[in-house]
């Protein structure tokens, strides 16, 4: 398995994320802006192989920035992009909405080896679903084909 190499420029006060496609009201969002969406605090652990122990993640739930944008009736799935862009991972969009963006871990902000300045964290996740440095969140109204998910690269180990 290959890995993506992290961003050069991750500082968070230049740092956004766009969510867009199929969607009434396209937004980029900057990561203090994502912050002040609806925080949530989630203990999760992030090894690929092997297990972490449980960290603590700051951010806001994916959904609460899908009611933002309101996606169309037909929008079923979604595409979470990484700064490599080769790299993105499909979602339904019902599973994502229960995931978090985080911009914090342990009360600090995400450092760039683990996936910073934003990360996204789902439950049950295989290790590409842990999307490091995402930037954006296509919404689609079709599942994405074998060509727009990258999963024989992943963006680093942990």
């Amino acid at each position: 398995m290959a890995h993506s190499d992290p961003p050069e420029d991750t500082d968070p006060a230049r740092w956004t994320v766009t969510v867009d496609g199929a969607v009434a009201d396209a937004q980029t969002m900057s990561v203090p802006d994502l912050a002040d969406v609806a925080t949530a605090t989630v203990a999760a652990s992030t090894g690929c192989e092997g297990e972490r122990p449980a960290e603590q993640w700051r951010g806001v739930r994916v959904g609460a920035l899908l009611d933002r944008v309101a996606p169309d009736a037909d929008a079923s799935h979604a595409l979470v992009h990484s700064s490599d862009e080769a790299f993105a991972c499909g979602f339904e969009l019902d599973r994502l909405r229960d995931a978090h963006l985080a911009v914090r871990l342990d009360g600090d902000p995400i450092p760039t080896d683990r996936g910073g300045p934003v990360r996204l964290l789902i439950d049950d996740a295989d290790c590409w679903e842990r999307v490091k440095w995402v930037t954006r969140i296509d919404v689609l109204d079709a599942p994405p084909g074998d060509a727009d998910t990258a999963r024989d690269v992943v963006p680093a180990d942990d």
